[in-house]
């Protein structure tokens, strides 16, 4: 109901509950539910969302019902399925409504800063001549200002004409008539230069294969039904799955529809920017990028262009699944296996759950893509909850990397890179050809030890090593940012002999310039991406063929598309797959099958080296033979076997606090009240210290509710929060199906 004398609020600080207020009279037919509005408190103003319009008062119990005071902006923020949405989130994932708010609306938005509009003075008509010796006489300054626009017709930016005139004598003109002042809404977008040549073939240069067509057909027809599914795009890397996206979106626009493309990494964001506006130009829809490295302004502008319905594309990571747009008919998740998806605190959604349950309430297409798909997304396929296309076979006749291992337990002197890898990256720089070198660990050494009397360097407030970032010279906590000056000695016992341990990019990055000076070097890592625009400049001078080899970790491991890369060097396959984690295999098989696919998707033959001390590892066996389906099949009988997603759920409750004992008499106590409240419908592990067990001198256990409803779960612990009173120097927040 978008009418009514009576709106229901959610503010964005303060209660976490409804208040009702009066619509003024002046604001009917103007707010709507979804509309930000500015309300009086008791202590003030706030601000907060309508949810709810209704003819009669709701919950305002004994308290006078006062008016809203001011609409802060004049487009609605939540869609009405953004709004059903919300308190879907809310539910599920047991978050305050304040929190979700402030995830689906951008800060910007909900401050109520306006458009950027630059003032223009023009001259409407010419004055006659009368005016004109009249400001000659008595109005020099004038005069001038009037001779100026004589001799130049355009209109000037006011800032412009002040810095040349006095701003007294232009509004003296304005005033009169014989200037006129208009506003121009300046629009901030972000990637705005981003088309390289290599993108902007026409549609109709691009014709799809036999596998590709056969899968935009399933895809086209589910589009036709107009009715709500999930459809997993399966293919290998370097299959065209962009492509198919961009036949699916050509084909949603052309009908009137909207879409969203979402990405897991912002490094990935300007290669498909550039990409789908060169293919989508064409469609009138407009495209705009959302993510979390946009300045506020460009924040702003790409909000009200998809609230207004100027754009009908938006593109981005995890919380552009947020964009207020109207007439959904798509929604695609690109690389849908990948953990960055998931938010890692309140609300701690998964952006591509998220996904299904949107195209869910307004009826779309959700379509997942990937090479390697999630164990829960691919057993969704075998119980027919989702449909499926399968693609087997590189575009263009390219054939899959050619995949090498090397066995470092065989390689001499404890060699960080093996004898393999260097001689093909000898060979590409020889050929001028580009390689790209995947390391999932930055810094320069992780672990600094001393021999003599076992000192290791820990950070102060985290139960983690430091590690050496040796060009600052520094030590440094990869877990809160923690920073000291790198020890020359041992601190605890003055030992000559402690030294550091392990490698990082930093190390990787100088061991090959050792190695190969004359190369073109680059690195992508949280260290080096520090500014806004990093991604984009080094991410184009490696497609612009300015770096030969390009190191990095997870953010340049998916996705990304180099035709002159013929080699990949996966340098320590083995961190993920003794991550203790039962998802451990799973990430390792994607991980390889990920950065292996960057390999060779041009005109070159591609070739990838795994480096490991677990050659024998079913993961590593199976992405060396490209076997998804028996990797699968293997690794979802284990997943059987002990119950594991995706045949159980899991809800995590991390209890945290920084008085170690309070903390484990409390989880201790809570685990028994939650076993008298929920052992009937769901399994109880724990309570125990986690992995990390200390965080910014804050201790963490937890517990593990293994469960096959969520919600129901969920529900049960909020209800026993709110009866279990926990001390006010232990707190607690849930975590419905964690990723870590």
């Amino acid at each position: 109901m978008d009418e009514g004398r009576y709106a229901c609020v959610r503010l964005f600080s303060g209660l976490d509950k409804p208040l009702t207020y009066s619509v003024p009279a002046r604001f009917a037919g103007v707010v709507r539910a979804g509309c930000i509005v500015r309300v009086p408190l008791r202590g003030g103003v706030g601000a907060g969302v309508i949810t709810r319009l209704s003819s009669s008062p709701e919950e305002a119990g004994k308290f006078k019902i006062r008016p809203i005071l001011e609409l802060v902006q004049n487009l609605r923020a939540l869609t009405p399925d953004l709004l059903d949405l919300a308190f879907w989130i809310k539910d599920y994932y047991a978050s305050s409504m304040q929190s979700v708010f402030e995830s689906m609306i951008p800060a910007v938005v909900r401050s109520g800063r306006g458009e950027l509009a630059l003032k223009e003075i023009h001259m409407p008509v010419r004055p006659d001549l009368g005016v004109l010796e009249s400001l000659r006489r008595r109005a020099p300054r004038q005069y001038e200002i009037v001779s100026f626009f004589l001799a130049n017709s355009s209109p000037v930016l006011k800032s412009e004409l002040c810095d040349k005139f006095s701003l007294s004598a232009v509004d003296s003109l304005v005033d009169k008539g014989v200037l006129k002042e208009t506003s121009r809404r300046v629009k901030r977008t972000a990637y705005d230069d981003e088309l390289s040549s290599a993108e902007t073939i026409p549609s109709s240069g691009h014709v799809l294969n036999d596998e590709q067509s056969a899968a935009f057909s399933d895809i086209s027809k589910l589009l036709d039904s107009k009715k709500y599914a999930t459809h997993l795009l399966y293919g290998v890397t370097g299959s065209g799955k962009t492509e198919i996206y961009i036949h699916a979106m050509r084909k949603v626009l052309s009908e009137g529809g909207s879409c969203i493309f979402l990405v897991p990494e912002i490094a990935l964001t300007p290669q498909t920017v550039g990409r789908l506006r060169s293919r989508l130009g064409d469609c009138g829809a407009g495209l705009v990028v959302w993510h979390s490295g946009l300045s506020d302004g460009q924040r702003l502008d790409a909000w009200r262009d998809l609230a207004d319905g100027s754009a009908r594309v938006v593109v981005g990571a995890r919380s552009c699944i947020f964009a207020p747009l109207s007439n959904l008919r798509l929604i695609v998740v690109d690389e849908e296996h990948d953990t960055a998806y998931k938010q890692d605190k309140a609300p701690r959604y998964n952006a591509r759950d998220v996904a299904v349950v949107r195209a869910r309430l307004c009826g779309a297409l959700c379509l997942l893509g990937s090479a390697t798909p999630s164990l829960e997304t691919l057993y969704n396929t075998k119980r027919k909850k989702y449909s499926v296309s399968r693609i087997s076979k590189r575009i263009d006749g390219c054939v899959l990397p050619t995949v090498m291992i090397a066995d470092m337990r065989r390689e001499k002197g404890g060699a960080v890179l093996s004898r393999l890898l260097l001689d093909k990256l000898a060979d590409r720089l020889d050929k001028g050809q580009q390689s790209i070198l995947f390391l999932n660990r930055r810094g320069y050494a992780k672990v600094y030890e001393c021999p003599d009397c076992g000192y290791v360097a820990e950070c102060p407030h985290c139960s983690v090593s430091m590690t050496w970032h040796r060009g600052r010279g520094i030590v440094k906590c990869h877990i809160c940012g923690y920073e000291a000056r790198a020890p020359m000695l041992c601190p605890k016992c003055g030992s000559e002999r402690a030294k550091w341990r392990g490698y990082g990019t930093q190390k990787i990055e100088n061991l090959i310039a050792d190695a190969f000076p004359s190369a073109r070097v680059g690195r992508m890592d949280a260290d080096a991406m520090r500014r806004r625009d990093d991604y984009r400049r080094v991410l184009g001078d490696f497609r612009r063929g300015k770096l030969d080899i390009l190191i990095g970790t997870q953010m340049i491991a998916k996705g990304l598309d180099f035709p002159r890369v013929t080699l990949v060097g996966l340098v320590d396959a083995d961190i993920s797959l003794h991550m203790p984690s039962f998802r451990a295999a799973e990430r390792t098989y994607q991980l390889i099958v990920q950065v292996a696919g960057r390999a060779g998707r041009g005109d070159g033959a591609g070739e990838v080296v795994i480096q490991t001390r677990t050659p024998e590892a079913i993961p590593i066996q199976y992405a060396k033979r490209d076997d998804m389906e028996s990797f699968l099949e293997e690794e979802l009988q284990n997943r059987k076997e002990f119950a594991y997603p995706p045949f159980r759920r899991i809800v995590r409750q991390l209890f945290k606090s920084r008085n170690p004992d309070k903390l484990s008499y409390y989880a201790e106590e809570f685990a028994k009240a939650a076993e008298k409240r929920l052992g009937n419908i769901c399994e109880i592990r724990g309570p125990s210290p986690a992995p990390i067990e200390k965080i910014e001198d804050f201790y963490h256990w937890q517990l593990w509710y293994f469960c096959g409803n969520v919600s129901a779960v969920v529900s049960e612990l909020v209800k026993l929060r709110a009866e279990f009173p926990l001390d006010e120097d232990v707190s607690d927040v849930l975590d419905s199906d964690p990723v870590d």
